[in-house]
């Protein structure tokens, strides 16, 4: 008894292994979309995970100006607006004025909001790391240069 596969390219990959690895990616993306849900939770109960995107980047790239921060993030002004007043209000973001040009603003994290993320982040990232240790060295060497080569086709 012969089992009908699809069609392989040259280089033996058919169309039902890119269908797998897409599906994979779907359940890796949703898997994110829910620890984002919950780390913007275990910050604030109210906040959203749009918020907590918007607190981290500001984190890591440091004090900016509200276009700065949407071009990174791809949001419009108005969904930057939503998110800095919640933002503010729940006292994780600070407002000043630019000392070199009174009318920008500058945008900053607050020490708490830096704490807190950070000591989140600081769990997440022990968790994460304790279990990629389990793994065989070679596999996780093979998944990061796979990873890379996949990043570098869009580019």
């Amino acid at each position: 008894m012969t089992i009908d596969r699809p069609a392989a390219t040259a280089t033996g990959v058919t169309s039902a292994d890119v269908d797998r690895l897409e599906e994979e990616f779907v359940i890796l993306f949703e898997a994110y979309r829910l620890r984002a849900k919950d780390f913007a939770a275990r910050i604030d109960p109210v906040l959203q995970p749009a918020g907590f995107r918007t607190l981290s980047v500001l984190i890591h790239q440091g004090s900016c100006g509200a276009k700065n921060l949407a071009d990174v993030l791809g949001y419009d002004k108005s969904v930057l607006s939503r998110q800095l007043h919640q933002l503010e209000e729940l006292g994780l973001v600070e407002r000043a004025h630019d000392p070199n040009d009174g009318r920008a603003v500058v945008l900053t994290a607050t020490p708490a909001a830096v704490e807190r993320v950070e000591e989140l982040r600081a769990t997440e990232r022990g968790d994460f790391r304790s279990r990629l240790m389990k793994w065989d060295g070679d596999e996780l060497s093979e998944l990061v240069r796979l990873l890379g080569k996949l990043r570098a086709m869009r580019d």
